[in-house]
């Protein structure tokens, strides 16, 4: 997915809530005439703020509704958030069809719309558990309130899905560099084999040659790990600067220590590799001597 995810589920057994959650989510389209008339009133048609926009479906029932998000989930183009009416008769009350969501789709981001005599939140939380992926919006609300939710939480999607794609990628360069320097080692292995089979005295020569070589490679190497890793941690300071909840907080906390480990891993690594009176540039693509270079 390379543009951000809007899409918006709604599961209410009211059409009027649908309809109320167009008015408030989705831009009203004005009408040629409309424009005509600015134009005219104006010069030009004045230019508005823009508007967030949000891509809406709707579901009468729980089990439509996890229909619906089964199928866009298999299809690549999962929901970001869902708003649950907490009583749907005669089908599955909103937990019931929280639990079917997750099933579905383990990452989208819930609101539970609950009236005061509904189900009361201990009774919610001992049923679904501790989770950061579910919000409570009281009846009756307002527009602000389902607007700012819609906008917090798609964005908390979109910034999850980033986050989970580069520690992705950079576990997956990590193998691919792994399996490179056990392969150079390999090499390395063999050919000290062969000169001291031959007993030719460039074998020291060879040696040293191919340690340099392999020296080269994990500079290169730790430079590809570098990157994806030192952004990794940028991400994770922009979250941590952001409004989270005491869970999110602790979780992107973690990932951003154990970014600083494997950073501070690979800056050991090559201390170790220059071995005294060298000096190696962590996370650049030269490995240089500090004598005779």
């Amino acid at each position: 997915m390379t543009n951000d995810n809007r899409r918006i589920l709604v599961i209410d057994d009211n059409v009027n809530i649908h309809e109320d959650f167009r008015k408030i989510l989705m831009a009203p389209k004005e009408s040629d005439s409309l424009g005509q008339a600015r134009a005219a009133l104006f010069g030009e048609a004045p230019t508005l703020p823009p508007q967030i926009h949000y891509e809406l479906d709707f579901a009468s029932q729980g089990r439509e509704g996890f229909g619906l998000a089964q199928s866009a989930h298999q299809r690549g183009t999962p929901y970001a958030v869902a708003f649950v009416d907490m009583r749907m008769p005669p089908g599955w009350d909103g937990l019931e069809t929280v639990e079917h969501l997750w099933y579905a789709d383990p990452d989208i981001q819930i609101v539970i719309c609950s009236a005061y005599s509904d189900h009361p939140w201990e009774d919610v939380s001992r049923r679904i558990g501790e989770t950061d992926k579910l919000l409570v919006l009281m009846k009756p609300f307002n527009s602000i309130e389902v607007v700012q939710l819609a906008n917090a939480l798609t964005k908390k999607w979109n910034l999850a899905r980033s986050v989970k794609q580069q520690i992705d990628s950079l576990a997956y360069s990590v193998s691919q560099r792994t399996a490179e320097l056990q392969e150079a080692n390999k090499r390395l292995q063999e050919r000290v084999a062969r000169d001291a089979e031959t007993g030719t005295n460039g074998a020291l020569e060879g040696a040293e040659s191919m340690f340099r070589q392999k020296e080269e490679f994990l500079a290169i190497m730790s430079h590809e790990i570098f990157v994806p890793m030192n952004e990794l941690v940028s991400r994770a300071a922009l979250l941590l600067d952001g409004t989270l909840n005491p869970g999110q907080r602790e979780h992107m906390a973690t990932i951003q220590r154990c970014a600083q480990d494997v950073l501070t891993l690979l800056k050991d690594m090559h201390e170790f590799m220059a071995g005294p009176g060298q000096e190696t540039r962590v996370g650049d693509r030269r490995s240089v001597r500090s004598r005779g270079e």
